[in-house]
């Protein structure tokens, strides 16, 4: 039965990050489920920081991936059976995704089940800043209720959302604000107004979202087109009375330039789920801000979501033992490779069921 097993290995910032939990407690009931076809094995306990490990990867036939790093040596030292690379999220910048395809190794992620819970994380984040939920939690903690009125919040009912990046995520946050009765303009390159259309929104120039919204929200990955795509002049642009929330990638803006206008209070303030350096550090000038409420990039992070999320990477991989495709392909054009097409004919042929 071993022999008709896929060999799967997990990232270690799996282990690093489960602490007291169990495995079924963090979503992997999924893969007990289906443990007589595949074989799953944690890597050593390691942080987001670090990269997966060549050596750890060897004999593999998939690595199941959290946050770490994949490198170019890591994926040519294993590419022997390493066929698959299954991210169980969304973002793929910490991938070299050029060497899986050179290296015939297909990348895959897991986009739509993380679409609700970041919408929402989103959204939760809109209300704490928007509220001054951790300033008010100070307060009453420290019994000081007749400083109330200098945290008095904002209101969301009849305010402009500008969503950068309307993809999934961005789509999803449009539909959840819509009882609050909010207009919403969204920015991307290639937007059409047909497609921001279909998601209520209105496509406008980014310059016209910072400008007009009362919420901006990104919500872009992380490219070479994205980073850097707010700086000091689109923070500028934002209206005094404006809050800036990001459930992307931290680099999509300019940090020092966001903790200088937050210092200087030139808008209302911050919801921040990703940073430019990740962990944040105890003295990151950010963490001194009392107008931004920080996550350390786990808004989204749920019990149902890691379920749904590793559900939806255990269903993508038994397809690919049957002879199929995972839903989500990041490298599509490494199918029709010899050398991945050989591996994941091998694969198949291990796994075949009898009869």
């Amino acid at each position: 039965m071993t022999e008709r097993r896929m060999r799967i290995v997990a990232s270690g910032d799996y282990l690093h990050t489960m602490g007291r939990e169990t495995p079924e407690a963090m979503g992997f009931g999924a893969y007990a489920a289906a443990s007589d076809r595949l074989d799953l094995d944690f890597l050593p306990a390691g942080p987001q920081t670090a990269a997966v490990p060549g050596a750890g990867m060897a004999g593999a036939d998939t690595l199941l991936m959290l946050g770490q790093y994949l490198r170019r040596p890591d994926i040519e030292s294993a590419a022997a059976t390493l066929a698959l690379v299954a991210r169980a999220g969304v973002g793929v910048d910490k991938i070299d995704i050029e060497a899986c395809t050179d290296n015939g190794v297909l990348l895959f992620n897991a986009p739509d089940a993380l679409t609700e819970g970041t919408a929402a994380g989103a959204l939760a984040l809109m209300f704490a800043v928007s509220r001054q939920l951790v300033a008010m939690d100070r307060l009453t903690r420290e019994g000081r209720w007749d400083d109330r009125a200098a945290h008095r919040g904002r209101e969301m009912y009849g305010k402009t959302i500008g969503i950068v990046g309307p993809g999934r995520i961005g789509g999803e946050l449009i539909r959840l604000v819509a009882p609050f009765r909010m207009r919403a303009l969204a920015y991307s390159p290639r937007l059409t107004p047909a497609r921001a259309a279909e998601k209520g929104a209105e496509a406008v120039p980014l310059d016209t979202l910072m400008r007009e919204s009362d919420f901006v929200v990104v919500c872009c990955p992380l490219t070479e087109e994205t980073r850097g795509l707010l700086g000091g002049r689109e923070i500028a642009l934002l209206k005094p009375t404006a809050f800036l929330v990001n459930v992307g990638r931290g680099p999509v803006i300019d940090q020092d330039a966001l903790v200088e206008a937050l210092a200087a209070r030139r808008f209302a303030g911050a919801g921040l789920d990703v940073f430019s350096t990740q962990p944040v550090t105890a003295d990151d000038p950010i963490t001194r801000l009392d107008n931004v409420v920080l996550c350390p990039h786990a808004v989204c992070d749920t019990y149902e979501l890691r379920r749904d999320v590793l559900a939806t990477t255990v269903k993508d991989l038994l397809a690919i033992a049957d002879g199929g495709l995972p839903h989500a392909m990041v490298n599509p054009g490494v199918v029709d490779t010899p050398r991945f097409r050989g591996k994941r004919d091998a694969l198949v042929a291990r796994m075949r069921r009898p009869g």
